[in-house]
């Protein structure tokens, strides 16, 4: 098998729908970034126990539309609507998350083969939320290693920051990767299955029998070995280019802009929701009028 067969998703459907569904997967996550960043974080500490998203939603239309596009669009839409709408956008290195995101994530949709089989779906999830934790905790600290190196660190300052990513990595893990993660997505991708599909105007994905890792060989395995390896790069360009795009300051910002900075009390926030919102009815009304000639024809062919 080729890798680009190997890499291709064994659902097909028009551009237009994938583009539907990017739009779709955009709005959810954006939604769900947003209300998370409005709930109180606690904090042990050094180690935050809030909630980072509520990855479950974006990710289960993943697994249901195994599109590139799909997982694309999970991490777009925390950078879409709480970082450019509040002016939070941080450069370049945003990038990293996106490149991390959007591999496991497909790769996590490409190894599910029955959507209504619960283990395959937390498994899954598992590897799409917890497994990308690993690269960019070791990212993190491959950042703080190299910026060390920069300048006359504090004496045991990254030693330390070391411990702490590895300690605040296992709340994230539980809290967002199980918990509101892989536990909910395995209860909702197989009541989903089939109804949200012709909604959209698309045939649902082919079931199969096979085993979890049939489809995932070496192809799959380079695209996640080049993705960390892109992410950390995107991370660190900054101290090995002297990018000015790894400046805040640089950037131009819609949030800033238009005066919807984190700092403004949070007003923000609500009109980001505001924003997906409407952005997800729009998305609604476009797959329900897209969907009513392809009825009409099948009527006319009965």
């Amino acid at each position: 098998m080729s890798i680009t067969n190997s890499l291709t998703p064994n659902v097909t459907a028009s551009s237009n729908k994938r583009m539907m569904v990017f739009i779709l997967v955009l709005t959810l996550s954006g939604l769900e970034n947003t209300i998370a960043e409005l709930i109180p974080e606690p904090s042990l500490g050094p180690i935050e126990l809030g909630i980072s998203s509520f990855i479950f939603l974006p990710l289960a239309l993943v697994f249901l539309f195994p599109y590139i596009e799909a997982a694309l669009a999970v991490p777009l839409g925390e950078i879409v609507f709480t970082e450019f709408l509040l002016g939070e956008f941080g450069g370049l290195g945003e990038f990293s998350e996106v490149v991390l995101v959007t591999t496991f994530v497909y790769v996590a949709a490409q190894m599910v083969h029955d959507l209504t089989n619960h283990r395959q779906v937390f498994l899954a999830a598992v590897f799409a939320k917890i497994g990308s934790q690993i690269p960019a905790t070791l990212l993190d600290i491959g950042v703080v290693w190299v910026g060390a190196e920069e300048f006359e660190a504090v004496s045991g300052l990254p030693q330390s920051v070391f411990v702490i990513e590895f300690i605040d990595m296992v709340p994230e893990a539980i809290i967002t990767g199980l918990i509101f993660g892989a536990i909910p997505t395995m209860y909702l991708v197989p009541s989903l299955y089939g109804k949200v599909e012709p909604l959209l105007g698309i045939n649902p994905r082919p079931q199969s029998d096979a085993d979890m890792l049939s489809e995932i060989g070496f192809a799959h395995i380079v695209v996640l070995v080049g993705a960390s390896l892109l992410a950390f790069f995107f991370a660190t360009a900054g101290f090995f280019l002297g990018l000015p795009m790894m400046e805040t300051e640089s950037l131009v910002n819609i949030g800033a802009l238009v005066g919807l900075t984190a700092e403004d009390g949070g007003a923000g926030i609500f009109i980001s929701l505001l924003a997906a919102f409407v952005l997800l009815l729009v998305v609604a009304a476009w797959g329900r009028n897209s969907t009513a000639p392809t009825d009409q024809q099948s009527q006319v062919r009965k």
